[in-house]
C-alpha cells in the first residue's frame, strides 16, 4: 500500500456561474495502477474571500455521457449513474484564512476501484460564485491506494 496526495487546478471562468454549473470541468485524480483506493481527505482552496455553497460528484470512471464542460449546467446522464462513487457536500467546512478560503471534506473513508488507474470529479456550485482568475482553485485529494 501507498498513499497518496493529489493537486489538481482546474481551469474556471474568470467571471460569474450561475447556481448548478460545473466548475473546473472534468477533475481527473491519477492514482496509478488499477487498483482500489481508500479516499481520506479532499481540500479545496480558492484564492478570493468567497464562500460558496459546492458539492463535488466522484466517479470510478469517466462519465462520458455526461456534460462535463466548465460553467454548464451539471446533470447527470443516466448512462454514467453507475460511475458515480458519491457526492459530498463541501459548504459547511470553510476556514477563512483572511483572502484565501478552504474547505475541507476530512474522514471520508471511501473504499472504490477507480478504472484505468484514475477517478474523477464533477464540481458544482449551489450559489452562483464569480471567480476573480482562471487559477483560483486548487483541489487536493489524499489516501491510500492499494488497499
Amino acid at each position: 500500500m501507498a498513499g497518496f496526495d493529489i493537486k489538481v487546478t482546474p481551469t474556471v471562468t474568470a467571471g460569474a456561474y450561475s447556481a448548478g454549473d460545473i466548475v473546473g470541468g472534468l477533475l481527473t485524480f491519477t492514482v496509478g495502477a488499477d487498483k482500489h483506493v481508500l479516499l481520506n481527505d479532499i481540500v479545496f482552496t480558492i484564492k478570493p474571500a468567497i464562500t460558496p455553497a459546492l458539492t463535488i460528484h466522484l466517479f470510478d470512471a469517466d462519465p462520458t455521457s455526461t456534460t462535463k464542460t466548465d460553467n454548464a449546467a451539471y446533470s447527470l446522464n443516466a448512462a454514467d449513474a453507475f460511475k458515480l462513487i458519491d457526492s459530498l457536500a463541501v459548504s459547511a467546512t470553510v476556514t477563512d484564512h483572511g483572502t484565501p478560503n478552504s474547505y475541507a471534506i476530512r474522514g471520508i473513508n471511501k473504499i472504490f476501484r477507480p478504472v484505468g488507474g484514475a477517478f474523477y470529479g464533477l464540481l458544482v456550485d449551489g450559489t452562483g460564485v464569480t471567480f476573480v482568475a482562471t487559477t483560483d482553485l486548487q483541489i487536493r485529494v489524499s489516501g491510500t491506494d492499494g488497499v
